[in-house]
């Protein structure tokens, strides 16, 4: 066995110390050598400090479910190092774990308290949810459960524009903001792209608003089931926890919070997580045991067209260019950034990236995770 060590790198004088949990004397041509000095420069930034400060990161990289490397970076409190195991708020890719909630839900019989038809893509949001009712824009087909899922309901987006009656700054209990989700009205007929956190607050709600057999379940209960604890997602749950509140990493605020209270991102980035949970969830997604092949297959399929070579599936985006497939979403909630990547070269070879980071306002995340990625498909390469 290679003994570990932690291994912190002064950058510069005045600038942080970076850590990571790594093999001791890592060769600069290794993978973990080539991992430290990228976080190191990603870390510290532009030597005019324009870019954000960034205390502690975390990553984690798999080639075909093969952990290949998995760390942390500064500190997730003072004094304490940030590990592969440090729990961060993963921000929007909450959304991968709610549309594969309702997913398995599909596959398991669910029906609609309110109507008794069987969940599906095409139902009618209005045969789940009662506020459904005051969208409907004349000649216009309604919007499904589909729509939500692909971000095509062209519902407006809460948090760019917040129901009046509701503070952005404190805490609002679910049931009033579903209820002020009937003030809203679409921005033309379901079908066109436009991303909205409401999309996937109303999957939240649709979870509770379904029965399998006689039972139903909250949203947080129907997670931790069906997703969390039936994948051994150890690392993951809902900041409302005490236990999760008690191993969260410190966040570092960019700009004044806001929707950080209750239930503001419910079903949208409410979900706090590890690095080495994100990978055991992707590597769980792409082996077929998260969802079954036709669920994952349709999660991860071209449902929504973004731009030219874009795409939204349910919960990913979707880039196809050069022969590669890339699927991906990013995370930003106050505090936090994060970003997971799967990049599959043919059929039946992927790389997993999942970064953590405790800043809101973190740019070039998304390119930081590419270049890690390629560092692996380089080696394939070979």
């Amino acid at each position: 066995m290679v003994a570990r060590a932690w291994i912190c790198i002064l950058a510069t004088i005045a600038g942080p110390v970076f850590c990571t949990s790594a093999v001791a004397q890592d060769s600069p041509t290794s993978l973990a050598g080539q991992v430290q000095l990228l976080a190191r420069d990603f870390m510290s930034g532009r030597p005019d400090g324009a870019t954000v400060v960034i205390p502690a990161m975390s990553v984690a990289i798999g080639r075909d479910g093969t952990l290949l490397y998995a760390g942390g970076f500064g500190e997730a409190r003072p004094h304490l190092p940030a590990t592969e195991r440090s729990i961060y708020m993963i921000g929007s890719i909450t959304k991968q774990f709610t549309a594969a909630a309702i997913l398995r839900l599909m596959e398991k019989g669910a029906v609609a308290k309110r109507s008794g038809a069987r969940l599906s893509p095409s139902m009618p949001v209005a045969d789940i949810l009662e506020v459904a009712d005051k969208w409907a824009i004349e000649k216009s087909p309604p919007i499904t459960v589909g729509n939500l899922l692909s971000m095509t309901s062209n519902l407006p987006n809460f948090t760019r524009r917040p129901p009046p009656a509701l503070d952005p700054w404190g805490a609002v209990p679910a049931h009033k903001l579903l209820g002020q989700m009937g003030t809203y009205k679409p921005s033309g007929f379901p079908g066109s792209f436009e991303y909205s956190n409401t999309s996937y607050f109303l999957l939240s709600e649709i979870i509770e608003a379904v029965r399998l057999g006689q039972t139903s379940r909250t949203y947080h209960e129907t997670l931790e089931d069906e997703i969390f604890r039936r994948l051994g997602l150890t690392d993951t749950g809902f900041e409302s926890e005490p236990w999760i509140r008690k191993r969260l990493v410190s966040a570092h605020y960019q700009r004044l919070p806001r929707f950080d209270k209750p239930d503001w991102l419910q079903g949208s980035a409410d979900v706090a997580s590890s690095v080495m949970d994100l990978f055991k969830w992707d590597k769980a997604l792409m082996e077929g045991r998260a969802l079954t092949g036709p669920a994952r297959d349709l999660m991860l399929s071209d449902s929504a067209r973004v731009e030219v070579w874009t795409y939204y599936g349910m919960g990913w985006f979707i880039i196809h260019k050069g022969g590669i497939d890339r699927y991906f979403h990013s995370g930003t909630v106050s505090g936090y950034t994060s970003f997971n990547l799967i990049v599959r070269p043919t059929t039946d070879h992927w790389v997993s990236v999942s970064l953590l980071t405790n800043s809101d306002g973190v740019e070039g995340i998304n390119d930081f995770a590419n270049s890690l990625a390629e560092l692996v498909l380089d080696e394939n390469a070979k």
